[in-house]
């Protein structure tokens, strides 16, 4: 039997056919007895916001987990503040000390060096609530910083799926962006990518990785940036967690979980 769930926003209840296709597939995954795992990263995390509360408030009005990419440079004690309370909120690192990482002409000493910094500034200031995964801004990461990154201490990478990236090593787990909510027009404002687009990108991914034709044991990521997010954007953020969270087939992991500390 399928699954059907009402799906809300701000106590209303609200149609979007587009979600069709997504709750088509978790009911395939339900009826192959597989769970569907999901994540949630958020970037260009600085300052606490208006924007950040509401971040906050929604991962916990559905109990799902928020990976959220702070900028080492700009972070500090008021971010600290912001999230130390919450229950579902966990630090990434978004790049090394300065929006600059990506720069193919700064020397790998200068950029691990930052790197390095970067995360003892987050251990120390977020302590457990910090996953050290690197998050590369701009989603480009020199290919020869990534092998020092294992011996730095970082358990993994995030990107965009598709960005040219090197393959990194395997003691890095990776874990991908395949959805993400905003879209840059022409390089411009960000502005709401729009729900089919969205539903599609996310099926896309459970769909191979249910046919085997991806990795089963990467959870299919989500993007958004608080900062940035329209009306639109935040309506179906929404009616995505409450499609999902009521789900038996669907889960949403932590980062504390997708890059367990070792034992």
């Amino acid at each position: 039997m399928a699954f059907t769930a009402k799906v809300c926003y701000n106590g209303r209840p609200m149609t979007l056919e587009a979600l069709q296709p997504l709750l088509q597939e978790l009911d395939a995954f339900r009826e192959a007895g597989m769970t569907a795992e999901l994540w949630w990263r958020d970037d260009n995390a600085t300052d606490p916001s208006v924007e950040l509360d509401r971040l906050v408030a929604m991962s916990d009005r559905h109990n799902i987990p928020c990976g959220l990419a702070a900028i080492p440079a700009q972070a500090g004690e008021p971010l600290r503040k912001a999230v130390s309370g919450t229950a579902h909120v966990w630090i990434l690192q978004h790049g090394a000390g300065a929006d600059r990482d990506a720069d193919p002409h700064r020397p790998t000493s200068v950029v691990l060096e930052e790197l390095r910094q970067g995360m003892l500034k987050f251990n120390q200031l977020f302590k457990s609530r910090f996953v050290p995964v690197l998050a590369p801004q701009r989603e480009r990461i020199a290919p020869e910083l990534l092998p020092y990154l294992p011996v730095m201490g970082y358990r993994g990478v995030s990107s965009v799926h598709g960005a040219r990236r090197p393959v990194p090593p395997g003691d890095l787990r990776v874990a991908d962006v395949y959805c993400d909510l905003l879209d840059r027009p022409g390089g411009g404002k960000p502005r709401f990518a729009g729900a089919e687009p969205c539903v599609a990108a996310i099926v896309d991914h459970l769909r191979a990785k249910r046919a085997g034709k991806a990795d089963q044991a990467e959870p299919t990521g989500i993007r958004t940036h608080h900062m940035d997010m329209d009306r639109d954007a935040w309506q179906f953020l929404e009616a995505l967690f409450e499609l999902t969270a009521a789900h038996p087939a669907a889960q949403w992991l932590s980062p504390a979980t997708i890059w367990p500390a070792a034992k």
